[in-house]
């Protein structure tokens, strides 16, 4: 029997070689006193880690993650990959507690170099504990610096989030994260991404590579969007000049043709402003053209609202050489 040396990760303390990235050492997304000013919501969600993952590097080919939780919201699994290729993952248990599997790496093992592991966390739940464990006598090292260290910004709606998707590293942000070779935070609120000032000036502060706003999907009405889009735009614009900035507008238009066409023009009005200003640093990603031209009613889950794992994956395929072409320009 292989015998597995255990590392206990809990809020606060992160054992030397493991990285956390998409939330801070506690597993939260965003400061707890901005989140409050926010809205309670965001407050909320912001201690729920998407986009959250944990980081190492390891010459082991079997690796063992147990996820403990501290509530019972849970609607999606963890997922590991190993040197940037899928090793496995735990589907969601709603009534667990946990979650937990043992993973083989076929890029490790006898006369293998050691290679990258990244734990994607599940999404919906505060995380109370995680258990990593590699075969003993195995080498446990930093992983890999991210190509891109400064992390990409998603905000936006629970479509950014990942609501529906049943894995985490299979959702739009984590696709195009992951190919661009960058690290990234996803700051998705389901319902409760509003478009406020004051999650505008938070984002503003960040140290970011690139912000993608996409939070339309939230806005009850245009007319309330037009309200708070350009002003949410200037304020991280005015903070951050040269930030590439890319515009979105929502995927799932074919269940709200009209509201989609009425958002879509605020979203491209903000974006012609842009332009007319000289702003060099921007792009726009029309929400109608994500789920592409066929099989489009496969790219939506059964709720009408939120992509499916193919609607991720077409949405990933149309934002990242939009978002790597931005990023790129001069």
């Amino acid at each position: 029997m292989i015998r597995m040396k255990e590392y206990e990760i809990t809020p606060g303390n992160i054992p030397e070689h493991f990285t956390v990235h998409g939330t801070d050492k506690y597993f939260c997304r965003m400061p707890e006193e901005i989140a409050k000013t926010v809205s309670s919501e965001v407050l909320r969600q912001s201690k729920l880690p998407a986009g959250g993952r944990i980081r190492f590097r390891t010459d082991s080919p079997q690796i063992y993650v147990r996820v403990e939780f501290a509530n019972r919201e849970l609607n999606n699994g963890f997922e590991i990959t190993s040197g940037g290729r899928r090793s496995g993952h735990c589907p969601p248990d709603e009534n667990a507690d946990f979650l937990e599997g043992t993973f083989y790496s076929e890029m490790c093992g006898e006369g293998k170099r050691s290679c990258d592991i990244t734990v994607f966390l599940p999404r919906t739940v505060q995380l109370k504990r995680a258990v990593i464990g590699i075969e003993d006598g195995r080498k446990l090292e930093d992983a890999e610096p991210y190509k891109i260290t400064a992390p990409i910004v998603f905000y936006g709606s629970s479509i950014t989030m990942g609501a529906c998707v049943g894995l985490p590293a299979r959702t739009y942000t984590a696709l195009v994260s992951e190919a661009l070779g960058a690290d990234h935070l996803n700051l998705g609120f389901g319902g409760a991404a509003k478009g406020e000032p004051e999650m505008a000036r938070y984002i503003a502060t960040l140290k970011m590579s690139a912000f993608v706003m996409d939070y339309d999907h939230n806005a009850d009405t245009a007319e309330y969007l037009r309200e708070t889009h350009k002003p949410f735009f200037d304020t991280v614009r005015r903070a951050q000049p040269d930030l590439p900035i890319l515009l979105m507008s929502r995927p799932n238009t074919d269940s709200d043709f009209e509201g989609s066409c009425a958002a879509r023009r605020v979203i491209l009005d903000t974006f012609h402003a842009a332009l007319d200003a000289g702003d060099k640093h921007v792009d726009f990603v029309d929400g109608f053209y994500l789920f592409g031209n066929y099989s489009r009613e496969l790219c939506i889950t059964e709720d009408g609202c939120h992509p499916s794992e193919l609607g991720a994956q077409r949405m990933a395929d149309t934002v990242y050489p939009r978002l790597k072409a931005l990023m790129e320009r001069k």
